[in-house]
C-alpha cells in the first residue's frame, strides 16, 4: 500500500492540473487589474494637473484681451487633442481585463493543444507587458494624437511580447499567431473607442467571435484525458 503512494500523488496532481492552471490564470488576472487601477489613477492626476496649468496660463491672457491665449492654448498637442486621449486612456482601460483574458486563453490553449507546459512567470511577464501598452498609451497621448498614441503603444507591447513567445512558445509560427490575436485585439479595441455609438455592439460581437473560436479549436479536446495526463485528444 506504502509502494503505491507516490503514484498515487501524482495520479492526484495531473488530475488536478487543469484545474489549478485555470484558477491561477483567474486569480492572475484579478491581481493585474491592480496596475490598471494605479494607471486610471496617474491618468486622472495628470489631466487634472493638464487642465489646472492650462487655466494658469490661459486666463491671464483672456483678461488683457491679447492674442496669446490661442498661441497657448495650441502649443505642443492641443488641448482638445490631449483630453480626447485622456478619455480614450480611460475608456481603454475598461476593457483590460476582457483584453488580457484573451491572451492568456491563447496560451492556455497553446498549453493543452500543444502539449506546452508555460510557468506562472510566464504569464505574469506577458500580463506585464499588456499592462503597459496602458501606461504607454497614456504617455504618448501626452505628446502624440490619440491615434498615433494608440498605435505606438500597440506595436510596442505587441512586439515585446511576440519576441518573448518565439521563446517560451518554442516555435516561431506560434509567436506569429500571438501576434495576430494581439494584432485583432488591438485593431477591435480602436475600433470601439472611436465608434463610441456601437462599442457595446463590436465588443458583444468580438466576445462571440472569440468563444466561438475556443469551442472550435478545443472541440476535439478530452478534458477528462487531459486531467489524468492523457493524450487530450480524441
Amino acid at each position: 500500500m506504502s509502494t503505491d503512494l507516490p503514484t498515487i500523488l501524482t495520479a492526484a496532481r495531473r488530475r488536478n492540473s487543469v484545474t489549478f492552471k485555470l484558477l491561477f490564470i483567474g486569480v492572475l488576472i484579478v491581481v493585474l487589474q491592480i496596475p490598471l487601477i494605479l494607471i486610471n489613477e496617474l491618468r486622472e492626476e495628470r489631466s487634472k494637473n493638464r487642465e489646472a496649468g492650462t487655466a494658469l496660463i490661459v486666463a491671464p491672457a483672456a483678461a488683457t484681451n491679447t492674442s496669446n491665449s490661442r498661441e497657448t492654448a495650441d502649443a505642443g498637442v492641443p488641448l482638445s487633442a490631449a483630453a480626447e486621449g485622456y478619455r480614450m486612456a480611460e475608456r481603454a482601460l475598461k476593457h483590460g481585463m476582457l483584453v488580457i483574458t484573451l491572451v492568456f486563453a491563447a496560451f492556455f490553449l497553446f498549453e493543452t493543444l500543444a502539449d506546452l507546459r508555460l510557468h506562472a512567470v510566464h504569464y505574469g511577464l506577458v500580463g506585464a507587458a499588456l499592462c503597459l501598452f496602458y501606461l504607454a498609451f497614456l504617455a504618448l497621448g501626452e505628446v502624440l494624437s490619440p491615434g498615433w498614441a494608440f498605435v505606438g503603444a500597440a506595436l510596442a507591447s505587441s512586439l515585446l511580447i511576440t519576441l518573448y513567445c518565439v521563446s517560451i512558445l518554442r516555435s516561431a509560427s506560434r509567436a506569429t499567431m500571438i501576434a495576430s490575436l494581439l494584432t485583432a485585439e488591438y485593431s477591435v479595441l480602436y475600433v470601439v473607442l472611436r465608434m463610441e455609438d456601437y462599442a457595446l455592439l463590436a465588443g458583444t460581437a468580438s466576445l462571440f467571435v472569440a468563444l466561438a473560436a475556443v469551442m472550435f479549436f478545443t472541440r476535439r479536446v478530452d478534458w477528462f484525458a487531459q486531467e489524468q495526463g492523457n493524450d487530450a485528444k480524441v
